[in-house]
């Protein structure tokens, strides 16, 4: 019993929001929700976060079950040689809310920031600039900036591309838009976006990674750039490619 509890002494439980702070890499075990969840600790601090998948898709939980005693091994014995780990550095957005002149809220993001109507089934409208010049007005059930990394998440499902997480763009995506002009846009990370909710029918949310969220009021401006002070540190699969990763669990170019 002495013995156990000497060995007990030797570990420290620290808060989720301190781990960051303190660690060397975080080891994820869920899915892709829990993985969020953890990289979006990463405004302060960036640590390398490895990701095994106990869930269903996994893109970002990437390192199976099977794998994850190899990895972890790995990183013990080598830390984060290249040769023997391999790093992805995915790019973060930063995302803020302006109500009559003043910041409201703020956050960051590592899949996407999700503008989006409530339970009554009108749409809404939002006007899109660009580095404050006039893109388009989206009229639609919502409106997805997503990055590289999100491409896959609900940006897809709402049409978008899927993009190479090393690409340097944000992806904009119409949700069920009211017209069929109404498509995807990429357009390069360095710029700002801005947002401005003009036509508000009943309830609209601000939702990032479906985790945070704020309600949004007519004439509110959502603000979204590349976060800049660092880049969220993925411990890729050592089995498979972001390709063979796309195509396990898409199978890409299969036949139906």
């Amino acid at each position: 019993k002495n013995s156990r509890a000497a060995q007990l002494k030797t570990f420290q439980c620290l808060s989720k929001k301190d781990l960051a702070a303190q660690m060397d890499f975080i080891v994820v075990l869920g899915g892709d929700g829990t993985f969020l969840s953890i990289g979006r600790m990463m405004s302060t601090h960036s640590i390398p976060v490895l990701g095994i998948n106990m869930g269903q898709l996994g893109f970002l939980t990437e390192v199976k079950k099977e794998e994850a005693t190899q990895v972890i091994d790995e990183l013990i014995r080598h830390g984060f040689d290249e040769s023997h780990i391999l790093i992805s550095e995915r790019a973060l957005l930063d995302v803020s809310v302006i109500r009559n002149q003043k910041n409201i809220f703020s956050g960051s993001v590592v899949n996407d920031a999700v503008i989006s109507k409530g339970a009554i089934a009108r749409i809404i409208g939002v006007e899109v600039s660009i580095n404050q010049r006039w893109v388009n007005t989206v009229r639609a059930d919502g409106l997805i900036v997503s990055t590289p990394t999100g491409s896959t998440a609900y940006s897809l499902a709402a049409g978008g591309p899927i993009c190479e997480p090393s690409v340097p763009v944000v992806l904009l995506s119409p949700i069920c838009a009211h017209s069929l002009t109404q498509r995807p846009i990429v357009v390069p990370d360095h710029v700002e976006i801005e947002i401005r909710l003009n036509h508000r029918p009943g309830h609209v949310m601000l939702t990032l990674d479906g985790q945070d969220a704020v309600d949004l009021k007519v004439n509110d401006i959502v603000r979204v750039r590349r976060f800049q002070k660092h880049s969220l540190k993925i411990v890729s699969s050592p089995t498979r490619d972001y390709f063979g990763l796309i195509r396990e669990k898409f199978k890409l170019g299969m036949r139906a």
